[in-house]
């Protein structure tokens, strides 16, 4: 069951880079669009500025899970040195409180991806460019869960050797 989560979290953090990717080239045709054909593309900032929440919750939770999310490693490997024990208990309160954020946005984002889908809410201009706002909303209400299943799952499952020991 696990190497199922860790496939889809991997997944999802694929998904991401590829958006990235894809984001750049969009951001690249616009430039040039812009300089050579005085024609930018349209909804390039709506587009951009929706990609990027996007991103953020499809990798969020794989980047937590290699243990790539930015903390202070400096004062977490004091800690770690001086008091193990300590650590553990300090790890699992960021985990715990990491977890319940992370539900607590989930829970919220499922309003939002309901009302979004009710109201047909978007971004852009009619007539010019209209996006969908609920794939997005949706997104986030995904990796939220993700996430804060990656939290809880370390409150339990914390490995014995962590990666401050190296």
């Amino acid at each position: 069951m696990m190497s199922l989560f860790v496939s889809l979290i991997s997944f999802m953090n694929a998904i991401g880079t590829l958006w990235i990717f894809g984001l750049m080239m969009l951001i690249s045709a616009d430039v040039l669009g812009r300089e050579i054909f005085n024609a930018p593309i349209r909804g390039v900032p709506e587009i951009v500025s929706l990609s990027i929440v996007a991103i953020v919750f499809l990798q969020l939770a794989h980047t937590l899970w290699v243990k790539r999310i930015t903390r202070n490693e400096a004062l977490l490997r004091k800690l770690h040195r001086a008091s193990p024990r300590i650590y553990s208990f300090v790890e699992s309160i960021f985990c715990l409180v990491g977890g319940v954020l992370f539900g607590v946005i989930a829970w919220f984002s499922v309003l939002t991806v309901q009302k979004s889908l009710k109201v047909g809410e978007y971004v852009g201009a009619i007539g010019d460019f209209i996006l969908p706002t609920w794939p997005i909303r949706l997104i986030i209400v995904i990796g939220s869960v993700a996430t804060c299943s990656v939290f809880l799952h370390r409150i339990f499952y914390n490995d014995k050797k962590d990666h401050l020991d190296t």
